[in-house]
């Protein structure tokens, strides 16, 4: 079983605070900024539409007939306006999905890496501390064919703990 350390954890701590904040610079903000003129630009276009709503209003006192033509006008710039916004609305969302998955799968993919890197480690380290324990238990008289025998039970052993 692989405990993991307060140093471990730590850095896991800070790498996880790292990746917020390079989430929050990268995605979060310019898509807020993105958003933010989206909306601002279909307001604009709702304004419009209501001021020529009004200008039509005006043209209806001075003859019928412009009245019908400017209200079908209306209405079709209303609904491109809302059939634009709303094309724009799904265009901004699936990019964002599309970049959130692309960016778990780099964090995943990262993640993975660390945990091999820790292993290695990890059995490097054991190795070194089980020789220089067997050192001190045998002593000077250890031959080579049972320190090659000590190593390889011992990773062994250590492959069997990991997996």
């Amino acid at each position: 079983m692989v405990r993991l350390s307060l140093g471990t954890f730590i850095t896991m701590v800070i790498n996880f605070l790292i990746l917020m904040f390079i989430l929050v610079r990268l995605l979060y903000r310019p898509l807020q900024k993105m958003m933010e003129q989206r909306r601002q630009k279909i307001s604009d276009d709702l304004n419009n539409a209501q001021s020529s709503r009004e200008k039509w209003e005006q043209m209806r006192q001075e003859a019928k007939v412009s009245l019908e033509k400017a209200q079908t006008e209306a209405f079709e710039m209303v609904e491109r306006a809302r059939s634009e916004a709303e094309k724009i609305r799904e265009d901004i969302l699936n990019q964002a999905r599309r970049e959130a998955e692309e960016l778990r799968t780099r964090t995943q993919s990262e993640i993975e890496r660390a945990k091999k890197i820790a292993r290695d480690e990890l059995r490097e380290g054991t190795v070194t501390l089980a020789l220089a324990a067997a050192r001190k238990v045998i002593g000077e008289k250890m031959s080579r064919d049972i320190n090659d025998l000590l190593i390889r039970q011992t990773l062994e052993s250590i492959d069997k703990g990991v997996n």
